[in-house]
């Protein structure tokens, strides 16, 4: 009887264990626990206790430092983007200046030869006859089902019709780094949050509510814009639409349950076919 191989990938099939000992192929998933999420009180950028901290309409709290170091890199590299664009602007003006003179000079050297050595030319035709040579050379070209109707012209309308298009202005807009929506610096709020010391264990700083004076964590939570004060939504209630300008909704700090947020983590890679 046969010694049966115990060596990987001897099988006719992928097993389990096997495609486990791949580490270049296919996405990676796993299970993030409550260490690993964000706290109310860190900074959307820098992951650390937000200093000096401010927010967005949208409720993400970041250092002031941090979205003002993030707004400043946006507005120099959008600078950047439109002198970039600027140059190509220039320089598309400059090839069709110079597209437009070589026309002119065709169309010139054209009437020229029509008109001085078109009478000697004509005598020569004349004189010699019509030559069949070169017939088939300018015969059109017969439609095909692969290159299409006359394919020598099309190509050449196509890079005729790029060359014109021109590029859009890029934006000078500021958007936010976590949501992508448009931000202005006046557009932020700033936060006067009060703080306790958290336990021994983790030997950090919690903010409280202004309210209740507990500890705010995974609670939903909103800022006063007049004091930056913050408290949590139970005690606003719901508000009129009028009421509702006074305060922002800020994001709530992450958990390890999956009913509250996303507790996953997936990269993507190539699968093996």
């Amino acid at each position: 009887m046969t010694r049966h191989s115990k060596n990987n990938t001897s099988s006719s099939i992928f097993t389990y264990h096997e495609r486990k000992k791949i580490k270049d192929f296919n996405s990676l998933k796993q299970r993030l626990g409550s260490s690993s999420m964000r706290k109310f009180e860190q900074c959307w950028l820098c992951l650390s206790f937000a200093i000096k901290p401010v927010t967005t309409p949208l409720g993400y709290i970041f250092c002031r430092e941090c979205i003002i170091t993030n707004l400043s890199k946006q507005l120099e590299d959008n600078k950047k983007k439109i002198r970039r664009w600027e140059l190509d602007i220039e320089q598309h003006k400059a090839t069709l200046k110079e597209k437009e003179k070589l026309e002119f000079e065709e169309r010139k050297r054209k009437f020229l030869d029509d008109n001085l050595y078109g009478s000697v030319l004509d005598k020569r035709i004349k004189t010699t006859g019509p030559s069949n040579t070169f017939k088939e050379d300018n015969k059109e070209v017969a439609n095909s089902f692969w290159t299409g109707s006359n394919p020598g012209s099309k190509p050449q309308k196509k890079e005729e019709d790029a060359d014109n298009i021109l590029l859009p202005r890029p934006k000078n807009i500021l958007t936010c780094p976590i949501s992508g929506k448009p931000l202005k610096v006046k557009d932020l709020v700033d936060l006067n949050p009060e703080s306790i010391r958290g336990s021994e264990e983790n030997n950090s700083t919690v903010w409280i509510c202004s309210v209740s004076k507990k500890p705010i964590s995974h609670n939903l939570a909103c800022v006063i814009k007049k004091s930056g004060k913050i408290v949590l939504k139970k005690f606003l209630g719901g508000g009129e639409d009028s009421e509702r300008d006074l305060y922002v909704p800020l994001i709530p700090g992450g958990t390890g349950f999956s009913s509250h947020n996303s507790v996953e983590a997936t990269k993507f890679r190539p699968s093996m076919q």
